[in-house]
């Protein structure tokens, strides 16, 4: 077992930082990486296998997905299954950082849709 300190410092976009938290921890049956959203939004996206568990730590967040928007405050958390269509928007004063936990661990499963395209970034590729 390892303690790791989560900070998001790996830059994907101007906008967009992650911690990825499941790899740096040893764990290989899921995916889980702490998210800095400066402003904007991600890509609007979808997963093949992996469902995935959004929890705000700071900020809020409005997530768009099946059809929804729902409204995330601090310590909110919601699960979108895999296929969903999803799109995650900072609307807080402020950055936004949350945790995304995906199961299964698999490479390569995002699958980014046309027509929803983010203004910050986008998720890793292979998942959350």
């Amino acid at each position: 077992m390892r303690v790791v300190h989560v900070t998001p410092t790996e830059v994907v976009s101007e906008q967009l930082s992650v911690q990825r938290v499941a790899e740096q921890a040893g764990a290989e049956k899921l995916r889980a990486n702490v998210w800095t959203l400066a402003e904007g939004s991600m890509l609007r996206h979808s997963h093949r296998e992996q469902e995935e568990l959004y929890v705000v730590l700071d900020g809020t967040a409005q997530l768009e997905a099946d059809g929804g928007t729902y409204k995330l405050g601090e310590r909110d958390a919601v699960v979108v299954p895999a296929v969903v269509v999803r799109q995650l928007v900072n609307i807080g004063v402020g950055p936004l950082t949350f945790l995304v936990v995906a199961a299964p661990a698999v490479a390569s499963d995002a699958i980014v849709c046309e027509g929803g395209q983010g203004e910050s970034g986008r998720p890793e590729t292979g998942g959350a």
